[in-house]
C-alpha cells in the first residue's frame, strides 16, 4: 500500500526540511494501521549534486526527535536510501 509520495528539492535549508518532515510524520502519526501493521517510512535523498545531504538530514532528524514517540506508538518503520556526491 502506498499512500503518499513526496519530495523536496532545490536545497532546502534544514528549517524548511524539519517542516517538511514534520507535516509528513503528522499525517503518518494520526492514527494506527487498521490491522495493526507497521507503518513504512521510506527515505531516498540526496541525489541531486546541489543538495546538502547533511543539512538535509539535520532537518529530518530534527522533526524524528520531536515524533519520536508518536512513531513508536503507531509503530513506523524506517529506511533510508542515500545517494548523489554530497
Amino acid at each position: 500500500e502506498l499512500a503518499n509520495y513526496g519530495e523536496y528539492s532545490g536545497n532546502p535549508t534544514r528549517t524548511e526540511t524539519r517542516e517538511y518532515v514534520k507535516t509528513v510524520l503528522d499525517l503518518m502519526t494520526r492514527n494506527k494501521h487498521p490491522s495493526g501493521k507497521p507503518k513504512i517510512l521510506l527515505i531516498g535523498g540526496a541525489i541531486a549534486n546541489f543538495t546538502d545531504v547533511a543539512k538535509t538530514f539535520d532537518g529530518i532528524i530534527d522533526a524524528f526527535k520531536e515524533y519520536a514517540e508518536k512513531m513508536r506508538q503507531v509503530g513506523v518503520k524506517i529506511y533510508v536510501r542515500r545517494g548523489g556526491p554530497n
